[in-house]
């Protein structure tokens, strides 16, 4: 073989090999970002999920402290009115935050059932609030609407295990 075409064609496997070796490196460095990428969004919707719940959780406990406190003989409800609006509060301000964080991260599923659990927590306020309109303290509620108010507190606590239920699965995808 001519020593000229021998350096051609050695030069033309060259660039070939060249190329197929740096269209390979560009395909792995895709993969790569984009494994990267999902990742970091699995990683934002576990922080947003972790959020919500925290947030939920916390206006919970607040509201099955309040419970206990309706049921109690020495009861005093100007303290309990102030508390509930200071659930309210949470509730509207930090809960809804992290709601919105939800709702942008999504997915939809997964944002329409964090607003049921802030429906049903803002039910329960709202239940709790009719118990003490026009109560005196001392007196406290009777055991059929502690009962209600803990009927409250138990739907939104389902509907806090079915948000955890999708947040999991919307974070193995």
């Amino acid at each position: 073989m001519d020593p000229g075409i021998a350096a051609v064609l050695g030069a033309a496997v060259g660039v070939v090999g060249s190329t197929l070796a740096a269209a390979v490196a560009g395909f792995s460095a895709q993969r790569q970002v984009r494994s990267e990428h999902t990742h970091w969004r699995r990683q934002l919707r576990r922080d947003a999920y972790t959020a919500f719940i925290a947030k939920a959780d916390e206006v919970h406990r607040l509201l099955a402290g309040i419970e206990t406190e309706l049921i109690n003989p020495e009861v005093h409800f100007g303290q309990v009115r102030e508390e509930i609006d200071r659930v309210k509060a949470t509730l509207q301000e930090d809960l809804a935050a992290a709601q919105a964080t939800v709702e942008i991260e999504g997915p939809e599923k997964l944002a329409r059932t964090a607003e049921e659990v802030t429906r049903s927590l803002s039910a329960c306020i709202a239940a709790i609030r009719a118990r003490t309109i026009g109560r005196e303290s001392g007196r406290p509620i009777s055991q059929s609407e502690a009962q209600r108010v803990r009927r409250f507190l138990n739907h939104a606590s389902s509907k806090r295990k079915r948000f955890v239920e999708e947040a999991r699965k919307a974070i193995d995808v």
